[in-house]
């Protein structure tokens, strides 16, 4: 043990993890506390927060979730930097409100209000007074130790400009990304890319139910009577700043924003710890976010056909290419942009991996830290139940390796606490897991060699992660050793499949490759230092790995290649009536189109909504509703009989119910209904 932690000391000290509670903070903790002026800075924090949330209110939701997450973090029992501090307790934060505000929320019957908000965000801060306590005396000399590091050179160990790196690419290209989610102009509402056109669909739902529907107990507004057995509180959280004055769509931006700037550096950090290199944390980034497979033979043959103007406006996406069984989509397109639970799940996924790694190795006894964990653990389902799993197995794998009675302390909480969101999530039909050997190899008219399919679609990755694996001496860590058992994440999806749609055990393997990633950050970083034939092979090997990904992630910020109609200015009209004019739990009948806009923009419930999200969440009656539907908008004789069974109250006509699918019969319900608002383009009928 005194060999392990020399070793370990002396890495930190070289990649800026020197421990905060060395000669300074323990002089700090020793030194006496002035009580009057905390209690003067107390009154003033309390002056000022009151002043923004007067001048900016978004702005003091999203500060009081960053600093009751940084109190938060001085209860996790294990040393953090200033930096760690900060962005954990950002995503800890935003988490803690989010669970809080949900809380007033049901308390309030599901009325969503700034009063529910503001209380939610006060409770919250509450929760984080223990560890301001505990960490009162910390504090000036976690600020010193960021001041030393930031003011270092930069060649001298410890100094963080890998993380500055990483930050000023990430935050630049994901400004670019959500500055144009959403775009109003005389066409109406516009999407800028497909994954905000089609998955944040679902996620403007889900987050009008709550803003506008007063969803609770909440149900899926796309079939309801369902429990919404979905990791909803993202959702809630975007909701909560309809409230503050934030427009629906605008929410998710913001939202997504806040989560999405913080996750480069959550990342970054915790790699650091892992693999003891902060050039090899910044490469893993970079390897994980702009990953793809053999797709960038696509983009020259283009360049040879067209030219390298072909750069200005992508013609394709080269991570995407279903025809030819590329379905390994670039993982911001995959996951971290579309799946917005995502960004929590990630996020807290390595912050609780950062606080069981640093807690192995620290003297027995110390329950703290596994506590710590297995609370933050315990609270994760409810943002992203994969993520929850992953920690949970693994965690189990670690306790195997590092064998210690404290594990115990981790489990307890993280099983007890998070059982009645498990319970709430679980599907209805049950998990619908079934055997399929090689996942989509062969898809469709497809039909991959399995080695093959997984080489098109991730190019190097797999070769140099089996090399980083087994290559003796490329870490200063044990991480190697740690994440071996995160194969499993590989091998078994490729023999099962756990959800209806096959295409969805990406969540599983995603976690592989997040982590992975890492590992290969630290193979390229030890070749970019080993000379010159290996830097240049180093730079020949990552311009491969993330080609194609970048490609993808440039287009999806062309709104000429990338934009598309969402709602037309009369949609977002009748759907803005809706919200102010009709009862909050109104069913309407609609076209089950997935931006149709009323349950995309109005937050009101439908009879059914979009079949292919219904059906991916293994709810089953979703064939029987949609033939409902149509039988309904038709004006078919069941109709009176459907309309009660269904408790319909409104009906709406518009560009979705009248094409060929739905052949809405506007002369039935102009006999059947009451029209109570039109303009022209949309009609909504109140059944009578």
């Amino acid at each position: 043990m005194v060999v392990r932690l020399a070793v370990r000391s002396h890495v930190g000290a070289h990649v800026g993890l020197e421990t905060p509670l060395a000669d300074a903070r323990a002089a700090a903790a020793k030194a006496p506390t002035r009580t009057g002026w905390i209690v003067a800075g107390l009154v003033l924090a309390g002056l000022l927060a009151l002043l923004l949330v007067q001048l900016s209110p978004v702005l003091a939701f999203l500060l009081a979730c960053v600093v009751a997450g940084f109190g938060l973090t001085y209860l996790a029992g294990v040393d953090l930097l200033f930096e760690e501090r900060l962005f954990f307790g950002a995503v800890i934060g935003a988490l803690v409100v989010s669970g809080a505000g949900f809380l007033v929320f049901a308390l309030a019957a599901g009325q969503l209000t700034a009063g529910t908000v503001w209380s939610g965000a006060l409770l919250a801060l509450a929760a984080s007074a223990p560890g301001w306590f505990k960490g009162r005396s910390l504090v000036n000399a976690d600020l010193k130790g960021a001041r030393d590091r930031w003011w270092r050179h930069p060649r001298e160990p410890g100094h963080p400009w890998p993380l500055v790196a990483v930050l000023a690419i990430s935050w630049a290209y994901t400004f670019r990304l959500l500055s144009q989610a959403w775009s109003y102009g005389g066409g109406g509402l516009f999407a800028g890319n497909p994954s905000v056109w089609g998955d944040w669909a679902a996620h403007l739902a889900y987050a009008g139910s709550f803003a506008y529907g007063r969803n609770f107990p909440p149900e899926y507004p796309i079939d309801p009577g369902h429990a919404l057995a979905y990791p909803f509180l993202v959702d809630f959280f975007a909701a909560s700043l309809v409230p503050l004055g934030v427009g629906l769509p605008a929410t998710l931006v913001l939202t997504s924003g806040f989560l999405g700037l913080a996750f480069p550096a959550v990342v970054y950090l915790a790699a650091v710890r892992f693999l003891g290199g902060r050039l090899a944390a910044a490469l893993g980034f970079f390897v994980f976010v702009l990953m793809g497979g053999l797709g960038f033979v696509f983009f020259f043959g283009d360049v040879a056909d067209k030219g390298w103007g072909v750069l200005l406006h992508l013609p394709r996406e080269y991570t995407h290419l279903e025809a030819l069984n590329f379905v390994w989509l670039n993982p911001i397109l995959a996951s971290l942009l579309p799946q917005r639970s995502t960004l929590f799940g990630f996020s807290l996924l390595f912050i609780t991996l950062t606080v069981l790694y640093a807690a192995k190795d620290r003297p027995a006894p110390d329950w703290a830290p596994f506590i710590a964990a297995g609370v933050l653990a315990g609270l994760t389902p409810a943002f992203h139940v994969h993520a929850y799993g992953t920690v949970l197995a693994l965690a189990a794998f670690w306790w195997v390796l590092n064998r210690r009675i404290e594990w115990v302390g981790f489990f307890l909480p993280a099983l007890l606490l998070a059982a009645p969101a498990l319970a709430f999530l679980w599907p209805s039909s049950g998990p619908g897991v079934r055997l399929d050997l090689g996942w989509l190899a062969t898809n469709g008219s497809n039909h991959d060699n399995w080695a093959w399919f997984w080489l098109k679609n991730t190019g190097l990755f797999i070769p140099l992660l089996l090399v980083a694996q087994f290559l003796r001496g490329l870490l200063p860590t044990d991480f190697q050793r740690h994440f071996a058992p995160m194969w499993l994440w590989f091998l078994i999806p490729n023999l099962v499949l756990f959800h209806p749609w096959d295409w969805d055990n990406q969540k599983f393997f995603i976690f592989w490759a997040l982590l992975g990633a890492l590992l290969i950050g630290a193979l390229l970083a030890r070749l970019f230092q080993g000379g010159t034939l290996p830097a240049l092979l180093a730079a020949g090997l990552l311009f491969l790995l993330v080609l194609p990904g970048t490609l993808d992630a440039a287009r999806d910020t062309d709104m000429l290649e990338a934009s598309l109609s969402f709602a037309d200015p009369n949609g977002v009209e009748a759907a803005a009536w809706a919200r102010s004019e009709t009862d909050p739990k109104a069913i309407f009948l609609a076209a089950p189109d997935h931006n149709e806009p009323i349950p995309s923009l109005a937050g009101r419930r439908v009879v059914i909504g979009y079949p292919g999200w219904v059906w991916s969440y293994g709810l089953t009656d979703w064939g029987q509703k949609e033939a409902d539907v149509a039988v309904m908008l038709r004006g078919d004789p069941r109709t009176p009989e459907l309309i009660k069974q269904y408790h319909v109250a409104y009906v709406v006509i518009g560009p979705h119910e009248r094409t060929p699918s739905w052949l809405a019969n506007q002369t039935y319900w102009e006999q059947h209904g009451r029209l109570v608002h039109s303009n022209l383009e949309y009609l909504i009928y109140r059944v009578t």
